[in-house]
Formats: structure tokens, C-alpha cells, sequence
């Protein structure tokens, strides 16, 4: 007997829900709105005569039932995703796009200028790169490729990167006008312009974590001026206005040209670093594009 499928929107719509842990993120990524998300997710449960998840006020937990349907539907639907992107790019109709997140930083000091070369190497894709400076966003959830900076997930399948390593930067000049050669207590920190990214984001290093690592304590509060995102505070230290800590993947450029030297101990914490992951790991269109981004970051270290 042939079996009525659901509809491909409701079975979208739930696995996004499923996978993102609430509607209004499925809604934000699916282009849509949570009660439309809502209403498909409804028509599915009754088309299938189960519930798929447990309301609880604003939380849904996905029930027994919901669970196995989301691993078998999950793979289902990166199959048929990655099948029509391969038609679309074998009619020469269309050209799949690939998104890939990052943060602000990472975007732009280490993806903008592999961006000319990775088209040239997928001419049938279309390469979109997103900035995005919260884990949490939509943007970053929904994106075929995500560079993650943070502690691990141990179930996350994410592949690292790059390790964390932390160290004071600034530009020679600003070193010799005030008479700085190596940062080692809290008297040469009290002297110094002290840059850094909004402290409000508990994943990144600041100069008070730097501080307790390196045993300098107390630091001058006064004299910390936070930035909105990691691009502002590195050009803020190219231009001679201050120190900033230096993620070393981010900064070894300007590091061996001399734009900017180290002015203190390097720090690294245990298990952190930029992870990179695919939204759908058997993706053939996708995995292709970033085992290149991995193998071309790690030839830019060398």
C-alpha cells in the first residue's frame, strides 16, 4: 500500500525546530514565522498521528517518538537537499550557495582574503560568507558551514582549527612611546591603553582572565576601553591607540610583518579554539568546500 508523505515544508519545519531547540529560531532560519512554523509542525504531528514534542510553557522537548523521526528525517533530508544541488549545478540553471558563519573577526582578517581563490575553485557555487558575533544566532545555525570559536562540544563532530593562544600586541611605535619592552606586573599594564572586545561574551579571553593567568593582579579597571567586535579592536591597535590581546591565528600576519609586536606572555587555555562544522556532514556539495577552507587556513600558518 503507497503511504501519503507529509508535507517537505512541515518536515523542514520540524527538523529545524528539532535541531535549533525552539520555532522562532527554526522560523528565523527557514525564512519564515514562528506561528507559520507552529501550524506546519501541528499538521505534521496530525498527519502522523504522533506528538513529536513535549510543550512545557516556552520549551518543547522532542518526545521518544520525535527523537527517532528527527535522526531518520534529518538524514532524509540532507540527501535530498544535497541530490537537487547536484541537479541544479549539472542543469546550469542554478548555482548553489554555500554559506559559511564565523565571527567578525575570523570573517574578515581570515576568510575576506580566501574568498577570491575559493570561488575560483568552486566556479559553480555561489560562496556566501556571514559575520556573525553570537554562537546562539539564527545565522550561524543555519549556515551549510560554521567556524565556531569557544570550548568544544564533545558532541558536537566539529573539526579544530586552530588552538587558542592569547598575547598582548601592539605596534612598535606605540612600544617605544611608552617605553615598553615586555609587560611583567600590574605597574607596566597601569601605563598602557588597555583594548579589548565586549567583555559581555564569556567565551573570549580578557585582560582580567590574561592577567590571573600570568599571575599579574591586580589589573587598572579604569583604563580597559571595550569594543563591539575584534576587527575594531585590532585596528585600534594598528593605529598605535593601544594594547590589545592578540588571538595568534588571527594576528601571526601583522606579527611577522612587524605591524605589531608581542609585548607579553602567550596564554592558551585547555579545549579552546575555532572549530569548524557542517550543518549536514554527508553533504557532498559542502564537504568538498570545507576540507579546501581547512587544508588553505592551515597553509596560511605555515
Amino acid at each position: 500500500m503507497e503511504v501519503k508523505l507529509p508535507s517537505l515544508r512541515g518536515l523542514n519545519a520540524f527538523e529545524a525546530t528539532a535541531r535549533l531547540g525552539s520555532m522562532t529560531a527554526a522560523a528565523e532560519a527557514t525564512g519564515t514565522s514562528q506561528p507559520v512554523v507552529s501550524q506546519r509542525i501541528r499538521a505534521l504531528e496530525e498527519h502522523l498521528g504522533l506528538s513529536l514534542f513535549e510543550r512545557s510553557g516556552n520549551s518543547l522537548v522532542l518526545t521518544p517518538h520525535g527523537e527517532r523521526f528527527y535522526h531518520e528525517v534529518e538524514h532524509g533530508l540532507q540527501v535530498i537537499h544535497g541530490a537537487c544541488q547536484e541537479m541544479y549545478r549539472l542543469s546550469g540553471v542554478y548555482r548553489p550557495q554555500v554559506s559559511i558563519a564565523a565571527g567578525s573577526g575570523f570573517t574578515h582578517l581570515c576568510l575576506l582574503p580566501l574568498l577570491p581563490e575559493l570561488k575560483a575553485c568552486f566556479p559553480q557555487l555561489r560562496i556566501h560568507l556571514v559575520p556573525v558575533d553570537r554562537d546562539d544566532d539564527a545565522s550561524m545555525q543555519a549556515a551549510d558551514i560554521a567556524i565556531r570559536f569557544g570550548r568544544q562540544s564533545a558532541a558536537s563532530g566539529s573539526q579544530l582549527l586552530a588552538e587558542e593562544r592569547v598575547l598582548p600586541v601592539c605596534t612598535p611605535a606605540y612600544a617605544e612611546r611608552h617605553g615598553l619592552q615586555y609587560i611583567n606586573d600590574a605597574d607596566d599594564l597601569s601605563r598602557l591603553t588597555l583594548l579589548h572586545q565586549d567583555e559581555r561574551d564569556p567565551r573570549w579571553l580578557d585582560w582580567k582572565q590574561w592577567a590571573r593567568a600570568v599571575a599579574i593582579w591586580p589589573i587598572p579597571d579604569e583604563d580597559i576601553f571595550p569594543f563591539h567586535n575584534y576587527p575594531l579592536v585590532l585596528n585600534a591597535a594598528l593605529e598605535g591607540q593601544g594594547v590589545a590581546l592578540g588571538w595568534k591565528f588571527i594576528v601571526e600576519k601583522h606579527l611577522a610583518s612587524g605591524k605589531l609586536m608581542g609585548v607579553g606572555p602567550e596564554v592558551a587555555r585547555a579545549h579552546y579554539g575555532y572549530w569548524i562544522e557542517l550543518k549536514y556532514p554527508d553533504n557532498a556539495l559542502v564537504q568538498p568546500v570545507k576540507d579546501w577552507l581547512v587544508s588553505a587556513l592551515n597553509a596560511e600558518r605555515e
